[in-house]
């Protein structure tokens, strides 16, 4: 079982210049006795940054502030950079706002130790004696992979993003979490009411892409699970909580519409998760007013706009418009029957979307629970070819412009006509593209447009 922590130079040089001993405390300490890929290594200790004595004594080194309410400050050469936090003691109002009404730093090490969430997260190490301390018995849940709360109800309930780490935690760690720490979490759940939307969204995409974080499988399937069994989606979004317990036709869903959606997110790609997610979000809506989900799509697109956007979890508008784009055609051409020539002009239309959306409808059957293996869909065959075709991706990338129509007698609204039935013509047929065949074209249709 493997106790020793490896110390950084920079690090041992901060420890032996300082006025007071320095702790290293937190995940570097977890990920060190485990083997896990190293995270960034937090430090602490008695004093306020200010008070730590190293100014001068380490060539190059900067202390930069970071909160002076928490106390926080950035330790620099420019190279490392650790964050140092002095003990402190906190005290929360009502609610769980995640934000401390009182901070002091009079605190002893093992009242720092209490204000931490998880005793895996509460064992410290002093830098130059090389010894442990750990007051809530960290080390042994550290070794055993639980996350344990030593007071569930005090911690959880002061501070309601905690109960968002919790499921992130444990699903990128692969912990289990302890019966009275989970039950804890269920009954603090409305404490995640008082949180604000960006925390939640941070909090939300770390755990869509807990897998990419130490590499365990399927992570941000059981942090989108662990988030339906800690009744935790009504207060982050409320519309997936709706999901749950609806059927769906067992001749092509073995799951209800919630529990299909968070298997969408354990076959998606780490970039097409969010619409994942959300892709079937539009069903309950659509059955509740129409007794079908045919609609869904469309419906999805347009809450998702609401969910996302300024309104709800305050997501920056490139990745509302694109998820929004992704639940509204993961429905096309469903059947397959579409025919060849308009999907061409549909895939061009979408072009730079259509990688994404071939995962997302791809993790879309798979998730259906009935036919676990995919094959390549057809979009991808005709993209292939659209790209080395060398087909207009866009009206731009025709061989006449314009100018050139205006040229021709066109006016207003007619160049633009004009222009996208040229651009048609030649993603269905490239070799039309040249300058002399495209003013041919434009002087057979003089007689269309009355030129």
């Amino acid at each position: 079982m493997k106790n020793t922590i490896e110390i950084p130079p920079l690090l041992g040089q901060i420890a032996e210049a300082a006025a007071c001993p320095i702790y290293i405390v937190g995940g570097y300490i977890r990920n060190s006795l485990l083997d896990m890929p190293k995270s960034d290594i937090d430090i602490c200790g008695p004093f306020l940054f200010e008070n730590l004595g190293i100014d001068g004594k380490i060539a190059g080194l900067k202390i930069v502030p970071v909160n002076r309410r928490l106390g926080t400050a950035l330790i620099t050469n420019g190279i490392e950079s650790y964050e140092y936090t002095p003990f402190r003691s906190e005290s929360y109002g009502d609610g769980g706002a995640h934000k401390p009404q009182t901070v002091t730093f009079d605190a002893t090490i093992e009242e720092d130790a209490r204000r931490r969430d998880f005793t895996a997260g509460s064992v410290y190490y002093d830098i130059l004696s090389g010894e442990f301390f750990d007051p809530y018995n960290g080390l042994n849940d550290i070794y055993g992979r639980v996350l344990r709360s030593a007071d569930p109800e005090y911690t959880l309930n002061d501070d309601g993003l905690r109960l968002m780490r919790l499921a992130r935690i444990a699903s990128e760690t692969g912990f289990t979490i302890e019966k009275d720490t989970f039950n804890a979490a269920i009954k603090c759940r409305n404490r995640l009411k008082d949180i604000s939307p960006e925390r939640k969204r941070q909090e939300l995409d770390k755990i869509l892409s807990a897998d990419t974080k130490y590499g365990i499988k399927d992570a941000q399937y059981r942090g989108v699970e662990l988030l339906k069994e800690l009744k935790l989606w009504e207060f982050i979004i409320k519309e997936v909580n709706d999901m749950d317990g609806m059927a769906q036709n067992p001749l092509y869903h073995k799951y209800d519409c919630l529990e299909h959606s968070l298997m969408a997110v354990k076959y998606a790609t780490p970039r097409i998760r969010l619409a994942a997610l959300l892709h079937d979000i539009g069903k309950p809506v659509c059955f509740k007013a129409n007794g079908n989900t045919y609609a869904h799509a469309e419906v999805g697109a347009n809450m998702v706009k609401s969910i996302l956007g300024q309104e709800g979890l305050k997501y920056p508008n490139s990745v509302v418009d694109k998820v929004s784009q992704l639940v509204a055609l993961h429905m096309y051409d469903m059947s397959g029957k579409t025919k060849t020539n308009k999907l061409k002009i549909f895939l061009a239309q979408h072009f730079d979307l259509i990688p994404e959306l071939v995962e997302l409808i791809e993790a879309d059957g798979r998730a259906t629970g009935v036919r676990e293996v995919v094959p390549p869909h057809r979009f991808t065959v005709l993209y292939n070819e659209l790209k080395e075709s060398g087909a207009p991706i866009g009206v731009g990338d025709l061989a006449l412009n314009g100018a050139e129509v205006a040229a021709a007698g066109f006016k207003g609204k007619q160049i633009s006509d004009v222009l996208y039935e040229l651009w048609r013509d030649c993603v269905i047929n490239p070799s039309l593209n040249t300058s002399d065949i495209l003013k041919e074209k434009i002087a057979r249709r003089k007689k269309k447009y009355k030129v």
